[in-house]
């Protein structure tokens, strides 16, 4: 970062100074992974889950066969994410695996997907598609940055009053509609064989 910037989540805990400074590349990228550790195994889900009533949602889902190892491990839930891309680029999009994970998972736990939500029909095409909810990162940064609290609010508006538009135009009253019409979502792929 230039000298004359801080990062305010970071104020306690962090020196700005070693965000500043570093002998190869960005030191705020190696502050992150630091924040990594490359020795979690599947098995360390079993020991969180020794130590732990609370429920375990593991995020980071990207494919059919992680999903079905991660049920091996007493888990209550699944994120299918790929963390903004930041963490491997060239990662698939959530949405075009959000299907696979949920054809694996078969209903025993929830699902659910975050990454690329920025519109009320980006929440419709995840539930269409199995999710049983969306979290929504950018678009609430973005909310408050320009206005603080009463902006993630209005951006929350406007998100409620898209996906409400989206379920009339799809001809949907609710969540069970969406999740039972068939082929309500399909990839442009589809379009592409006609």
């Amino acid at each position: 970062l230039p000298v004359h910037l801080s990062l305010a989540n970071f104020r306690s805990g962090l020196p700005q100074s070693s965000l500043h400074t570093s002998e190869s590349g960005s030191a705020l990228q190696h502050y992150t992974k630091s924040l990594i550790d490359p020795s979690l195994t599947w098995e360390s889900i079993d020991w969180l889950r020794s130590i732990t009533k609370l429920p375990i949602v593991l995020k980071g889902i990207l494919r059919a066969e992680d999903a079905r190892e991660a049920l091996k491990h007493d888990i209550q839930g699944i994120i299918v994410s790929n963390h903004g891309a930041r963490q491997l680029d060239g990662v698939p999009a959530t949405i075009d695996v959000l299907s696979e994970v949920v054809r694996e998972v078969k209903g025993r736990v929830e699902v659910f997907m975050d990454g690329g939500v920025r519109h009320g029909t980006d929440v419709l095409k995840a539930l269409a598609l199995g999710a049983n909810a969306v979290f929504i990162g950018r678009p609430i940064l973005w909310g408050l940055a320009v206005n603080g609290e009463e902006g993630v609010c209005e951006v929350l508006r406007i998100m409620m009053e898209e996906v409400r538009q989206a379920f009339v135009l799809s001809g949907c009253n609710s969540v069970t509609d969406v999740q039972s019409f068939k082929n309500l979502v399909v990839h442009q792929t589809h379009y592409t064989h006609l």
